[in-house]
C-alpha cells in the first residue's frame, strides 16, 4: 500500500494540460448556456476519452494514438445504442470486451483503442439522449476530434521537434555512457536510460513513419551498441569525442538553422571529428558520423519504406506488421485475454444490477481502465484505481458540498471541472492513483452539471469502483496468465540470440575499419540492448504483482543483471582475439538462449 500511494514524480504542466482543460470544460459550459447540459456533458466525455490517449510526443504518432481510438469509440457507442431493447443487448458489451482484449494484445496503440471502444460504449449506454441513434456517438466524436485538432494544430510550427529531441537524448545518453565517471551502478543506470530512450525512438519511428528517425537510427543503434559495451568493460574513450557528441546533441535539438550552418561550413558546425587514440575511438567516430550526418536520406514513398527498413529493421515493414497482426489473432493467449475482459465486464454489470446501483456503467467503466495488459498486472492497477477513486471522491465531495452550501453558481463547478481535467494529463507521470483521483473528480462534476445531484452518488460511485476492480481481479486471476515471467524470459532469450548474431559480421576483430562515407548505411545487428530494455520494462510490471506472486522477483532481477553483463561482455570492443574465442563465445550465447527459452515455456 505504501509503494502504491507513493508519488513517482511531480505534476508536469504541458500543452496537454491546457488542451484538456479547454476541451472538457468548454462543451459543458456551452451546454449549460444554451439549456442543453446533457449534450454538453456528452461532448465533454468524448473530449475526456481523447485526453486519455494524448500520450505521444511526435505529431505523426499522435495522429494514430488519438484519431483511431476515437473512431473505434464512436463505433462502440453506436453498437450499444443499436442493440438497446433487443434480445441480444446484454451480450453486446461482453462481446465488445472480447474484441477489446484482443486489440489490447497488439501493443500500446491497440490498448488505447480498446479502452476508448469500451469507454464510449459504456457512456452512451448510461447517458441516453433523445434523437436518432447516431446523435450521441456524433457528439462524443465531436469532443474527441476537438482534442485531436488541438493536439495537431502545432505541427506546421513545431514539425520534427519531438523526433529531434529523441535523437538528441540518444546522443547525450551515448556521451554519458562514455564519460570517465560512468562506472559502477551509475554507469549501469546510464546504459539502461540510453537503451530506454532508444526503444522509445524506435517505436515512435515505426508507428509514425518518421523520415528523420529512419535516417538517423541505424547509426545511433551502432553507436549505442559500441558505447554501451565499452562502458560496461570500463574502456575509456577520447574526452574530445565525448564533448563532440554532446555538441552534436545540441545541434540536432536546435533544428534546421544549425543544420544549415553545418552544411555551409559556418562556425558552429562542429568542424572535424577528433581522430581518437585507438580502435575503439575509430569505431565510435564511424558510428557517430553515420548517426549525426546520415546523408540525404530517403525521398518519396519508396525511399521512406527503404529508409524505415534500413533504420528500424525489416521487422517493421508493412508485410511484417500484417504478419504480427495475424500471429496475435491466431494466438490463444490473445483470445484468453479477451475472454478475461469480457468475463470481468459481465461480472461487474451483473453485480451492479443485482444491487441496483445508480449509474451501473461506473462498475464496468472501472473494468475498462484496469484491464490493460501493457501497464502491468491487474491486481496492482486495481488497487491504484480504487485508492485513487476514493481519494478523488473524498476531495471532490468536500468541494461540491462547499459550493452547494454557499449557493455557488455553475461557474464554480466549471472551474473545478477545468482544474480536474487539467490534472488528468498533468498527473500521468506522478502515478495512476493520482490520475484516477482526477478522473473521479471530472466524472462527479460532469454528473452534477448534467442535472444529477452528485453528493448522493459518492457512495454508489465508490461501491461501483470496488465492484469493477474486484471483478477485474477475479477474472484476471481465473483466466489470465499465471505470471509475466515467461515474457521476461523470451525477451532475454531474444537479446542473447541477437548478441550471438552481432558477433558474426565483426569476425575477425583484427580487420581494419572501412573508411567513412557520408550517407553510407551502418551494418549493425538490431540492438540486443533494445530487447534487454523491453525485458526490464516487463520486469517492472512484474514488480506490481500481488505479494503472493513476488517470491521469485529477486531471482529474476539477478538473472536480468547476469544476462546484461553477458551481452555487454560479448559485444565489447576488447583486445583482438582469435577465431576460437568467437566460436566459444557464440556457443555460450546459444546455450544460454536455449536455457532461457526452456525457462519461458515452463508451466
Amino acid at each position: 500500500m505504501r509503494q502504491t500511494c507513493a508519488p513517482k514524480g511531480r505534476p508536469a504542466v504541458s500543452p496537454a494540460v491546457w488542451r484538456s482543460a479547454l476541451a472538457v470544460t468548454a462543451p459543458a459550459g456551452v451546454g449549460l448556456g444554451v439549456g442543453r447540459p446533457a449534450e454538453g456533458v456528452m461532448v465533454a466525455m468524448g473530449a475526456l476519452s481523447a485526453v486519455l490517449t494524448d500520450v505521444a510526443a511526435a505529431y505523426r504518432h499522435r495522429a494514430i494514438t488519438m484519431l483511431l481510438p476515437q473512431l473505434l469509440g464512436a463505433a462502440g457507442a453506436f453498437a450499444m445504442l443499436a442493440a438497446e431493447g433487443r434480445w441480444f443487448a446484454p451480450g453486446v458489451l461482453p462481446a465488445l470486451g472480447v474484441v477489446a482484449g484482443v486489440l489490447a494484445a497488439l501493443g500500446v496503440e491497440g490498448s488505447l483503442g480498446a479502452m476508448i471502444l469500451l469507454m464510449d460504449a459504456e457512456v452512451a449506454m448510461d447517458l441516453p439522449l433523445p434523437g436518432p441513434l447516431w446523435w450521441p456517438p456524433a457528439l462524443m466524436l465531436l469532443g474527441g476530434l476537438s482534442v485531436v485538432g488541438l493536439a495537431l494544430a502545432g505541427r506546421p510550427f513545431f514539425r520534427g521537434r519531438a523526433e529531434r529531441a529523441l535523437l538528441a537524448q540518444c546522443l547525450t545518453g551515448c556521451a554519458a555512457v562514455l564519460a570517465p565517471d560512468a562506472a559502477g551502478p551509475a554507469g549501469t543506470a546510464r546504459r539502461r536510460a540510453l537503451h530506454d530512450v532508444l526503444e522509445r525512438a524506435r517505436h515512435t519511428g515505426s508507428v509514425g513513419g518518421s523520415v528523420l528517425l529512419a535516417r538517423h537510427l541505424p547509426g545511433l543503434l551502432a553507436l549505442a551498441e559500441t558505447a554501451s559495451s565499452a562502458g560496461a568493460r570500463g574502456l575509456v574513450a577520447d574526452p574530445a569525442l565525448v564533448g563532440r557528441l554532446r555538441a552534436e546533441a545540441g545541434r540536432v535539438a536546435a533544428g534546421r538553422a544549425a543544420a544549415k550552418r553545418a552544411a555551409a561550413g559556418r562556425p558552429g558546425a562542429g568542424g572535424a571529428w577528433p581522430p581518437g587514440n585507438g580502435p575503439l575511438d575509430a569505431r565510435l567516430v564511424r558510428a557517430a558520423r553515420a548517426a549525426v550526418a546520415p546523408g540525404p536520406g530517403p525521398t518519396g514513398s519508396a525511399g521512406l519504406r527503404a529508409g524505415l527498413r534500413a533504420g528500424l529493421s525489416a521487422g517493421l515493414s508493412p508485410g511484417r506488421r500484417r504478419a504480427v497482426v495475424r500471429a496475435v489473432l491466431a494466438d490463444p493467449r490473445s483470445w484468453l485475454g479477451g475472454l478475461r475482459v469480457g468475463a470481468a465486464l459481465l461480472l461487474a454489470g451483473a453485480a451492479a444490477a443485482h444491487w441496483d446501483l445508480r449509474h451501473p456503467y461506473w462498475a464496468v467503466l472501472n473494468v475498462t481502465f484496469v484491464c490493460r495488459p501493457e501497464v502491468g498486472p491487474v491486481t496492482g492497477r486495481a488497487l491504484e484505481r480504487f485508492c485513487g477513486t476514493a481519494l478523488g471522491l473524498l476531495g471532490s465531495g468536500l468541494v461540491l458540498a462547499l459550493v452547494l452550501a454557499c449557493a455557488g453558481p455553475d461557474g464554480a463547478l466549471l472551474a473545478v471541472l477545468a482544474l480536474a481535467a487539467g490534472l488528468v494529463p498533468a498527473l500521468s507521470g506522478t502515478g495512476y492513483l493520482y490520475q484516477a483521483a482526477a478522473l473521479a473528480t471530472v466524472v462527479l462534476m460532469a454528473t452534477q452539471l448534467a442535472g444529477d445531484p452528485g453528493l448522493p452518488l459518492l457512495l454508489p460511485n465508490l461501491a461501483s469502483c470496488a465492484i469493477g476492480c474486484l471483478a477485474a481481479v477475479l477474472a484476471g486471476e481465473l483466466f489470465g496468465p499465471r505470471h509475466r515471467h515467461p515474457v521476461v524470459a523470451r525477451r532475454l532469450a531474444g537479446a542473447v540470440e541477437q548478441a550471438a548474431l552481432a558477433l558474426t559480421p565483426r569476425h575477425p576483430r583484427t580487420a581494419a575499419p572501412a573508411p567513412y562515407r557520408p550517407g553510407a548505411a551502418v551494418s549493425v545487428a538490431t540492438a540486443p540492448h533494445l530487447q534487454l530494455a523491453a525485458a526490464r520494462a516487463e520486469f517492472e510490471r512484474v514488480r506490481r504483482e500481488p505479494p503472493w506472486r513476488q517470491g521469485a522477483t529477486a531471482r529474476w532481477a539477478a538473472l536480468i543483471d547476469e544476462v546484461e553483463r553477458t551481452v555487454d561482455t560479448a559485444l565489447a570492443p576488447a583486445v583482438p582475439a582469435d577465431h576460437r574465442h568467437f566460436d566459444a563465445t557464440r556457443h555460450h550465447l546459444h546455450r544460454l538462449a536455449t536455457d532461457l527459452h526452456r525457462l519461458a515455456t515452463r508451466p
